[in-house]
């Protein structure tokens, strides 16, 4: 349940923080209210900072009311890189949780847009486990981290139909389809936002077969939602929802620093 299901769900919340782009060292929060079916699931926070041409996103997650009797979890991710014309270009990106007594960390560091280092702690054999896709060396070039992936200059198209990510353990791709727009409300924002519809498909780093995975798979009703932050020449997700077995996940932004 945590790799295949908990944990890309917080990859890609990863992805909801909007960064600044121009001017002197600038700090930007954000906050989510995550819910499953409709009752309080977990809370996030979003920081990132901004000094010249570097960048660094910090993801704080805690699960709460029914998520704290399903899974009592923390969870803090961070990515750090530079700031280019096309977009992040990560060096460095980490992700630790716990679940209870049960810790984990994956690190991994970027240069030029490949995986140069991987490190999990505590590490598992994948070696033994059945239907287990290794990773081999071809899958860690060209890809970003889940925080820099879908933060994309003021001037593009949110809604890229291809976004190659490796999150320190599993490589995946991230499809988006433009479905329309929406109007969105929340404190520091009101406007028209742009409607995704998302993929997400696995490719190395996973256990083929297993039935979450699966589920993730062939989902087509994910949806994720961009707005643009004219201060800060980005789009950024601020609404992401995706059906489970036990309801609809959503994820929305009660506070965007526009």
């Amino acid at each position: 349940m945590i790799r295949t299901r908990l944990i890309p769900f917080i990859t890609i919340l990863g992805l909801l923080g909007p960064l600044p782009a121009t001017g002197d060292p600038l700090r930007h929060h954000a906050d989510f209210d995550i819910q499953l079916a409709g009752l309080p699931f977990a809370r996030a926070s979003f920081s990132s900072l901004r000094d010249d041409n570097l960048y660094e996103i910090e993801v704080d997650f805690k699960s709460a009311g029914v998520g704290q009797v399903i899974t009592d979890m923390t969870a803090e991710l961070v990515s750090t890189g530079l700031i280019g014309k096309d977009g992040l270009q990560t060096q460095r990106y980490y992700l630790q949780y716990r679940k209870g007594s049960r810790h984990r960390r994956f690190e991994a560091e970027f240069r030029n847009g490949d995986v140069v280092a991987t490190r999990i702690e505590p590490e598992r054999d994948r070696s033994r486990q059945r239907n287990w896709v290794p990773v081999t060396p071809a899958d860690l070039k060209s890809v970003t981290d889940p925080l820099a992936g879908l933060i994309q200059p003021a001037g593009s198209d949110p809604c890229k139909p291809l976004i190659p990510v490796y999150d320190g353990e599993t490589r995946l791709d991230i499809n988006l389809e433009r479905r329309g727009e929406e109007s969105f409300k929340t404190k520091g924002f009101e406007g028209k936002v742009v409607v995704c519809g998302m993929r997400y498909t696995p490719l190395a780093g996973y256990r083929k077969g297993s039935r979450e995975t699966e589920f993730l798979r062939r989902l087509k009703q994910m949806e994720i939602w961009f707005a643009k932050s004219d201060r800060m020449h980005v789009y950024a997700p601020v609404y992401f929802s995706v059906p489970t077995r036990f309801g609809t996940l959503t994820m929305k932004a009660t506070r965007f620093d526009g």
